[in-house]
């Protein structure tokens, strides 16, 4: 067999793609060959590979810089530390093994948990809704969000001012990524307030862009290039912002009709059973599905829990 130790460091970074997340984070220890390759795969955050999705939580345990996991394939919790990462005070996303975190002044960031890759996003005050308010010193101290929609003529429905750090935790609701973000090709679809629209940007972006179509969104994917966003009362429309047109970035709105039946009201916070249905785009239905093969689905609340996969 051939000495480990003359393996390429790129050919290890492949290898340590076929890892499970704790072993990963092991390799780090066994030689100064795994060592080197672990540090690149931290500085250039590789992509894993179908590795068993493992849990992670907030816990006071861990501190304000680290995240609790628990692994599904050991069956067996860890404390994972982010020693050169700002504070996370939340995180409202996570896709191809990264986490969208809200940190200091509620900006927002990506972070891969397992290799301490750190990407910024642009910053809050180049949302479209969002006005910096600055103290006699120029410092920021407030932000300012004005409540309108896309439609036309525009009409303000009023303001809220926020501390910098309440901001994210009242006014994100999710995170969508449209691959992983080392590619460098990666758009993050951003729902938020006023009203429960959406915003997005590449990365490497300076700023956000407003997607002023439509309004009250509770849900979002992403899926062979179209993000899909589920509206009130269930109804769903696409987005393609991958396609030049005009010097502009497209987008696609599919028919704007509810396709879940508003006729059950809610009557109490628990949840007994589920009904699944699959979209028809071209026919615009529901279809009720008896099953879903061998996919998982996992509902969670606000309490912050993640599926890392």
């Amino acid at each position: 067999m051939e000495d480990w130790s003359e393996l390429p460091v790129d050919i290890m970074c492949d290898v340590l793609k076929l890892l499970e997340c704790p072993d990963l984070v092991r390799s780090a220890a066994v030689s100064t060959l795994w060592y080197n390759a672990y540090s690149t795969a931290r500085r250039i955050g590789i992509c894993l590979g179908h590795q068993t999705p493992c849990l992670l939580y907030c816990t006071e345990a861990a501190g304000l810089k680290a995240l609790g996991m628990y692994s599904l394939s050991e069956r067996k919790a860890y404390t994972m530390p982010f020693p050169e990462s700002p504070i996370i005070r939340n995180w409202v996303g996570s896709s191809h093994g990264w986490l969208v975190a809200t940190v200091e002044k509620s900006e927002l960031m990506l972070l891969n948990p397992i290799t301490g890759a750190m990407i910024a996003l642009p910053p809050v005050t180049t949302m479209e809704h969002v006005n910096p308010l600055l103290n006699d010193d120029g410092v920021l101290e407030r932000y300012e969000v004005s409540y309108y929609d896309g439609a036309l003529p525009r009409v303000e429905k009023g303001r809220s001012t926020f501390s910098l750090d309440e901001y994210g935790d009242l006014v994100y609701s999710k995170a969508t990524l449209s691959c992983d973000p080392s590619s460098g090709e990666c758009i993050v679809m951003l729902i938020h307030e006023p009203f429960g629209q959406l915003s997005f940007a590449r990365v490497g972006d300076a700023h956000w862009r407003w997607l002023d179509m439509h309004s009250y969104y509770s849900d979002c994917i992403y899926h062979d290039g179209w993000f899909y966003a589920m509206a009130d009362e269930g109804a769903i429309d696409a987005y393609n912002l991958s396609e030049p047109q005009n010097g502009e970035m497209s987008s696609k709105l599919l028919g704007r009709r509810p396709i879940i039946p508003n006729d059950r009201k809610v009557r109490c916070i628990y949840i007994t059973e589920f009904e699944v249905y699959k979209i028809d785009f071209d026919e615009q239905k529901r279809v009720k599905m008896t099953g879903i093969g061998d996919y998982v689905y996992c509902l969670l609340g606000r309490a912050r829990h993640l599926a890392l996969a």
